[in-house]
């Protein structure tokens, strides 16, 4: 991949994707209602718009992102005093127990198996007692007519669309059962759980398992 592969998509991401992600977002906030004054960390923010939606919640807000591009539209977005980080490694640049709510939205699957578990795990690093994961994703557990075939179908042109890697990320995120063996592996456990758009995604809370 290139230095910054999302540059280009970050020029048209909020005219393109965004309309597809903010139904999705809402649902997200419905299932786990955020409280003021939480910290909430965004790994794999975007354009910030996640990040303008909880800040106007009255939380307060941390985003990162390995995309210069994507991080410089949420910071025109969000303005230039707002708490944005790129990622260059592995490990994320946030500190332990940071935050009450950790993001992770439409990342997992677009990864590598290994690169999703660890960013479960950075993301069980940065919760503060009592805090929670919540994880938007693709659906395996079977897909409702006519909603989830759309879904999946519209999906499945996005996935080509970023990219050969990107494709075939997501279909080895699907043949392996999608979200819940990562889970698993990063030593996790779900708190609830849902299907929405017609099973083509679900919603998580994750929280971290018992030592």
């Amino acid at each position: 991949m290139s230095a910054d592969a999302y540059g280009l998509t970050a020029r048209f991401y909020d005219v393109v994707v965004e309309p597809m992600n903010a139904p999705l977002r809402a649902t997200a906030r419905r299932f786990c209602p955020p409280e003021p004054d939480w910290v909430v960390l965004d790994l794999g923010c975007g354009t910030g718009t996640a990040l303008a939606e909880y800040r106007s919640a009255g939380c307060r807000v941390i985003g990162t992102d390995p995309s210069p591009g994507m991080l410089e539209r949420a910071r025109a977005r969000l303005g230039g005093d707002t708490d944005l980080r790129l990622i260059e490694g592995p490990t994320m640049p946030v500190d332990d127990g940071c935050a009450d709510l950790v993001l992770v939205s439409l990342v997992l699957h677009s990864v590598p198996r290994d690169e999703a578990v660890g960013i479960l795990r950075e993301a069980a690093r940065a919760l503060a007692p009592g805090g929670r994961v919540l994880v938007t994703d693709f659906g395996t557990s079977g897909l409702r007519f006519p909603r989830g075939w759309v879904t999946r179908g519209v999906s499945a042109v996005a996935e080509l669309a970023a990219g050969l890697e990107h494709a075939s990320n997501s279909l080895a995120y699907m043949r392996a059962g999608g979200l819940l063996p990562l889970v698993e592996a990063a030593g996790l456990r779900v708190q609830s759980m849902r299907p929405t758009a017609g099973g083509g995604i679900t919603i998580a809370v994750l929280e971290r398992g018992i030592v």
